[in-house]
């Protein structure tokens, strides 16, 4: 990277979280620190957008799109004996330490050959007009069509997904060899608690 690339792109930092605050207002989207996102009555989706300098010295604009079901939180926190966490604001399934991921549904980088604010912006704009479509017309169909594009979290959204369809010997099939899982509330693991709810369900 040059001296005047990396000026550039300390720009480009620079402007990007302001620029999406303003941007994101006409779409009714919500922000919170570097995660946008929307809600309905039972779908919840989030956007990051990122810019970023690669191995080939050169800049990106990056963009993750991603759906969860709000019983998806809701029943990790029940599990994790977390359930105030369900009285927070809305933004806390975004950025909060004990939330699971959703299903990814888009992943795209842009490049910025001219290393360019108004390049970033006409990017920008792109994605969220994306976002907002995606928001309008997703279902949780694509939640479940979508549930393993990413390995982040995918073994949780597995498991959750199973309880919530009651299917609870096959909840503790799927954990079987799989250890504690990534969540611990106290003494509470969460797969430890999946399993003894699960198992009490079948007795």
């Amino acid at each position: 990277m040059t001296k005047e690339e990396r000026q550039k792109y300390k720009e480009l930092t620079k402007v990007l979280p302001k620029m999406l605050k303003d941007k994101i207002k006409k779409y009714k989207f919500k922000k919170k620190d570097f995660m946008i996102w929307y809600s309905t009555k039972e779908l919840f989706f989030d956007l990051l957008i990122g810019v970023k300098v690669k191995s080939d010295d050169k800049c990106y604009c990056t963009a993750i799109e991603t759906i969860k079901p709000l019983w998806l939180d809701d029943l990790l926190w029940d599990l994790l004996k977390m359930e105030t966490n369900k009285k927070e604001p809305l933004s806390l399934r975004t950025i909060g330490a004990f939330t699971v991921s959703g299903a990814e549904l888009f992943k795209n980088e842009t490049e910025l050959k001219e290393w360019t604010i108004s390049e970033l912006e006409e990017i920008i704009d792109n994605y969220l007009e994306h976002f907002y479509k995606t928001a309008q017309s997703s279902s949780i169909c694509d939640f479940y069509n979508n549930l393993e594009n990413s390995i982040y979290h995918v073994e949780l959204r597995k498991a959750l997904s199973l309880i919530h369809e009651h299917k609870y010997q096959g909840a503790l099939d799927y954990l079987k060899d799989k250890g504690e899982g990534i969540f611990k509330n106290g003494d509470v693991s969460i797969n430890n608690a999946i399993r003894e709810y699960c198992i009490n369900q079948l007795s």
